[in-house]
């Protein structure tokens, strides 16, 4: 499994930082825990290469992209092969771009090498539109070989709904993008699905402290912009698991500690989420059997500088559900015993102000399962009268032998959290006709 920010800009985009220069980039995309990220600079591709050189000195992988700006102001992320096909698509993009740019308005459009030096400015007006309409955009991005995503789509500016009540027939997208203002379920129902796309999501970062802000988790061999297409176009096995903000979303801060739990050495993790209305409380339970942890373990467990895996210096998830536990009225509990296992109790006011969303719980499962997939997962979600619960032998058998990372594996889990999840919201809307009528 790989995180990747699938939007982030540099310092040559002229609402970009300056300090987003890619050794900085570099610097806070590891520090958030990221396998990679896609540079998505305004009409323009200059510090793609620079980027890049800059990742890979990091041991990550900063792939080639652009954001072009239509005619009708609509904004569309290119997602490209190679260094050579940013370029391409660089030069016919300046070429129809309407004017130079004003730096007294718009700010300097730094092209910048990988170790922060300033090598010159992009002349153009980046911060235009193209002469291009949407539909010339897409083809122009897949004649240069890339992929054409609809960024941001949730968004009303320069969102391709946003600005044209509608996504023109025939249009041929290859994926859309979440914006992190939307929970990233949501925006995959309402977007992505009727469109039979692939949905996405990225930070949309124009400052080092924005990046990793929204996450898409991708199921690829290694970390590169062949593996990306095919996920994209889930081919050969690749796939898009989901996404989310793991700084805010309860599903992503379990994802964590369940990973926690698996890098552990546990052969077994239960989830249960609890939401009772009548109670207004939520409760999130986390349990494996996994080597555990002594007291002084445990006493230091939500410190977001400790942490007992290896992956990275920080241990984000537990330091996460205690912070927003606590701002809506909750508590986190913490027990474990050396040799054991680990179980973590997390509690809410379900309706307090201050309660983060809960996020996409699909994508919890699913990256759990493709990273783990001999993993024992039982999961179960109940809210107020109903539940369902999925078990990970339930599924292997079901599978009848094919493995659960397979590409039938991942369909049926899919399938499987989606099924469930559309049963609880068919419940809540029958239970509210009842209660109604009452």
């Amino acid at each position: 499994m790989f995180a990747f920010d699938m939007h982030v800009h540099t310092c040559l985009s002229p609402c970009g930082e300056l300090d987003m220069h890619p050794a900085a980039m570099v610097q806070a995309a590891a520090a958030a825990g990221l396998d990679g990220f896609v540079v998505c600079d305004h009409n323009a591709a200059d510090n793609v290469a620079a980027t890049g050189r800059a990742a890979r000195r990091a041991g990550i992988v900063a792939l080639p992209g652009m954001e072009i700006t239509t005619e009708e102001e609509v904004h569309l992320v290119a997602l490209l092969p190679d260094v050579a096909a940013a370029g391409v698509l660089h030069a016919r993009v300046a070429a129809a771009l309407t004017g130079p740019n004003a730096p007294a308005a718009f700010g300097r459009q730094v092209i910048v090498n990988e170790d922060a030096e300033v090598l010159g400015f992009n002349p153009s007006l980046l911060a235009g539109a193209t002469n291009w309409p949407v539909e010339r955009a897409v083809d122009e991005i897949h004649r240069a070989g890339g992929l054409a995503v609809a960024a941001h789509i949730d968004r009303e500016r320069f969102g391709l709904v946003g600005q044209l009540g509608f996504v023109p027939p025939g249009l041929l997208l290859d994926a859309v993008e979440i914006s992190a203002a939307t929970p990233f379920g949501e925006g995959r129902r309402r977007y992505a699905d009727p469109l039979g796309l692939e949905a996405v999501t990225g930070s949309d970062a124009h400052e080092p402290a924005a990046l990793g802000r929204a996450v898409t988790y991708l199921h690829l061999d290694r970390a590169d912009a062949l593996e990306l297409r095919r996920a994209i176009k889930t081919e050969d096995g690749r796939a898009v698991l989901g996404g989310g903000r793991p700084m805010e979303d309860l599903a992503l801060h379990v994802l964590d500690i369940a990973q926690n739990g698996a890098e552990a050495g546990a052969t077994r993790v239960a989830i249960r989420v609890d939401e009772d209305p009548a109670a207004n409380r939520l409760s999130i339970a986390v349990q494996d059997n996994g080597r555990g942890m002594d007291c002084a373990a445990v006493a230091r467990a939500t410190d977001p500088f400790f942490t007992t895996r290896r992956t990275r210096s920080v241990g984000l998830g537990l330091a996460l559900l205690r912070q927003a536990a606590e701002a809506a009225g909750g508590h986190v509990t913490v027990d474990s015993e050396p040799g054991v296992g680990t179980s973590v109790t997390a509690t809410f006011e379900l309706r307090h102000l201050d309660r983060a969303p809960l996020g996409d719980v699909e994508t919890t499962v699913l990256v759990l399962l493709a990273s783990h997939p001999d993993l024992d997962l039982e999961w179960t979600h109940r809210r107020g009268r109903h539940d369902y619960s999925l078990s990970a032998a339930d599924l292997r058998a079901a599978l009848g032998g094919a493995a659960l990372a397979s590409p039938q594996g991942l369909a049926l889990v899919r399938a499987a959290v989606r099924q469930g999840e559309a049963q609880l919201a068919a419940n809540d809307r029958q239970d509210s006709r009842e209660g109604s009528d009452d």
